[in-house]
């Protein structure tokens, strides 16, 4: 089949994290990459550490210097859109804002090739909000890709109600060229991951206004009875103002959006203090203070309390609710989530035990 092999040129829309974390990903395979940054003096830092990384494969024997030359006359780091006018597959990584990314896409409809395939790395916002042009509605996807990219065996594939046959099983093939596994949802069932553990997060909040345990308490208890990371400490690594914007468009349309309402209301008031995480060094954590480790010691010897057991019973129940209703969907068999969690929390045991 011809469009198999359709995908050779790939734009990167955004110098984040994100972006960063997929371009130099892909730079593993071979594709000729644009990488689109939003400044110059943006490009000139991407620039570096591309031309950073390149040096360190070479050094290392990763790359013979005919296979650097190569990769780095392939590799296009630009802030200039009309550098992507010959791509067949651009993944948007910009922040998390709808008429920040729908804007971009509707300048690039107008430079870009008409069969090229736009996807968004959102993790909250639906593709069929972002259509630029009647033209690009079949050829517009979700491509949710988890950080750090290279660590992650699953990418949530979003497909619209009139995202062509064709541009799935192009997708199907890309991803599994890349050796990743896709997850399959369309927009009635998208972003499982995240929101499997939206009443989880909002319900580890409820007991915290309840006045008997800190963040820091509830955070050690799950890592002892349930997950590697903390909720709260989640929230930190990720950044409150994107999951903020993700938390609102999950409960947008909620039946119990009471439920959610406190968790919303504390990261509102933290992203206007600009306690956004670990990137502000403030956020449900004071980062600029050092960790207490005879605290930590004392809340750990409290994590066997009958009080902790229950509280702990009450989050897996939260999760368990959760499990349950997408695997109702029908979207996913039971064994495939439990596999998607493990490798989403870098759990080792069966999330469901």
């Amino acid at each position: 089949m011809i469009y198999l092999n359709a995908i050779k040129r790939i734009g990167i829309l955004g110098e984040g994290r994100m972006g960063t974390s997929i371009f130099l990903y892909l730079n593993h395979y071979d594709y000729r990459l644009t990488w689109l940054c939003s400044s110059e003096t943006a490009k000139e830092e991407a620039q570096r550490l591309f031309n950073k990384k390149m040096k360190s494969k070479l050094h290392c024997g990763v790359l013979s210097e005919e296979e650097c030359t190569l990769k780095m006359a392939q590799t296009v780091i630009t802030e200039k859109l009309p550098d992507l006018k010959d791509c067949d597959l651009i993944i948007e990584a910009i922040p998390e804002d709808k008429e920040l990314k729908r804007k971009l896409f509707l300048l690039l409809d107008q430079i870009v090739n008409p069969d090229c395939i736009f996807a968004t790395n959102s993790s909250s916002i639906l593709p069929s909000k972002l259509f630029p042009s009647e033209g690009r509605k079949d050829k517009i996807v979700g491509l949710h890709f988890f950080f750090p990219v290279q660590l992650k065996k699953f990418v949530e594939l979003i497909t619209t109600a009139q995202t062509s046959s064709l541009i799935k099983e192009k997708l199907h093939h890309f991803l599994e060229e890349i050796q990743k596994i896709p997850l399959c949802q369309d927009e009635n069932h998208s972003f499982i991951l995240n929101r499997l553990f939206l009443d989880f997060q909002a319900g580890a909040y409820q007991i915290y206004e309840e006045g008997r345990l800190s963040y820091k308490e509830i955070d050690e208890l799950v890592k002892e009875h349930l997950f590697p990371f903390g909720v709260f400490e989640f929230f930190d690594h990720v950044g409150i103002d994107v999951m903020l914007a993700s938390v609102r468009a999950y409960t947008n349309d909620a039946l119990n959006q009471d439920f959610y309402a406190p968790l919303v209301a504390k990261m509102d008031e933290l992203v206007r203090l600009n306690h956004l995480g670990i990137k502000t060094k403030h956020g449900f954590y004071d980062y600029s203070v050092p960790k207490k480790n005879q605290t930590l010691a004392m809340i750990k010897e409290k994590l066997q309390e009958p009080y902790h057991r229950e509280v702990a019973g009450r989050l897996r129940n939260y999760f368990l609710n959760s499990v349950k209703t997408v695997l109702e969907s029908g979207i996913i068999t039971a064994d495939e989530l439990a596999e998607a969690i493990k490798d989403y929390t870098g759990m080792d045991k069966d999330p469901f035990i």
